[in-house]
């Protein structure tokens, strides 16, 4: 009972039939019509068991990624992979060590493992390696952090990253967690990490970029004695025959990925801009939404109401540690164009 219940996004809103949901940071686009072809084709094989080993979508990640197969585990989203770390290297007497906006899932999964989550200081919204570093402890078994992160969008530059993965014991796993790091230009999520190092782990989902939240798929890279560990406490069949086929139709895609980040990255810029000129505070963002940090808790719910009555849903952060926040998901250019649109009516209704 120390496990505070996760809330999603919103997905409705009363008297409004054509809602523009930008609170769950989906992609826009949707799947890769190969992945849709793909579940279809996947139906009509659902009276049978899948794969155990998920042999032939990690080998079109390891293709896809350039990572060797035998050190992929895939899971039902990034979350699961999560799940199995914590419960695998982690239980009571021990901490797990994550930032104070960090994903609110990381001290849910610590206090599963029946470990305790330690929350370090951040510096400006951006993780501080320093405030990590400093609180380890002999107790410490897991660094969890999210790059870039949910919600700020900032993210760790690569020296800084590194830094921290070689300056933890080596009894200390760092799990970094990708969920958006195909937005990130540049960005190899840690895998040149995981290369060097046997305590660091990586953790991808095919919930953003590939479009495929609602199928729950995710993915982790790491050395092969720790993915040998977790794939002992995996469930056999946790991924079904419909998940593992679209999966890897979509990760096959070589065109997919670059089309949407494209798109993103364009939007992105937009909508940083247009809060900017309306007076909203935003960091840079990596990822695919923005943080619009308004003058306070006040004026940051007078904005989400008067945006939920043009049928806009964002996402409030308060319990991330921004009350004055709302975290807006990057759409395409119609539907940026709409938020824009009634983010400049408010303030316009405000002069």
């Amino acid at each position: 009972m120390n496990i505070a219940l996760y809330e999603g996004g919103k997905s409705s809103i009363a008297g409004h039939s054509d809602v523009l949901k930008l609170s769950s940071n989906e992609n826009p686009l949707g799947p890769p019509p190969a992945a849709m072809t793909a579940i279809g084709r996947a139906s009509g094989t659902v009276h049978r068991y899948p794969s155990t080993d998920h042999a032939e979508l990690r080998a079109a990640i390891g293709q896809t990624y350039g990572l060797a197969a035998e050190q992929i585990i895939c899971g039902v989203g990034s979350d699961e992979v999560l799940q199995f770390v914590c419960q695998a290297f982690a239980g009571e007497g021990d901490e797990i060590i994550y930032t104070e906006h960090g994903f609110s899932m990381y001290p849910i999964l610590a206090h599963m493992a029946g470990a305790t989550p330690v929350q370090v200081a951040e510096s400006e919204r951006v993780v501080s390696v320093d405030q990590i570093l400093a609180a380890v402890s002999e107790r410490t078994r897991i660094v969890m952090l999210a790059n870039p992160a949910n919600p700020t969008g900032t993210m760790l530059p690569d020296g800084e990253l590194e830094r921290l993965a070689r300056g933890l014991p080596a009894t200390v796993i760092l799990v970094i967690d990708g969920a958006y790091a195909e937005y990130a230009e540049g960005y190899d999520g840690g895998a040149s990490l995981v290369a060097e190092l046997p305590n660091v782990l990586m953790t991808r989902t095919f919930s953003k970029v590939y479009g495929l939240g609602g199928l729950r798929i995710g993915w982790g890279y790491g050395a092969r004695e720790v993915i040998e560990v977790l794939t002992r406490i995996r469930q056999p069949f946790n991924l079904s025959t419909v998940q593992l086929q679209a999966a890897q139709a979509a990760v096959e895609d070589r065109d997919w990925v670059p089309a949407c980040t494209a798109l993103n990255a364009e939007q992105r810029a937009r909508l940083t801009a247009a809060l900017r000129q309306l007076g909203a505070a935003c960091d840079e963002s990596h990822a695919n939404f923005v943080l619009a940090r308004f003058a306070d808790e006040a004026e940051a719910g007078a904005v989400d109401l008067a945006l939920q009555a043009e049928g806009i849903l964002v996402r409030r952060v308060t319990g991330y540690g921004f009350p004055e926040g709302l975290r807006m998901t990057v759409g395409d250019a119609q539907q940026t164009g709409r938020l824009i649109a009634a983010l400049t009516k408010w303030r316009e209704g405000r002069a």
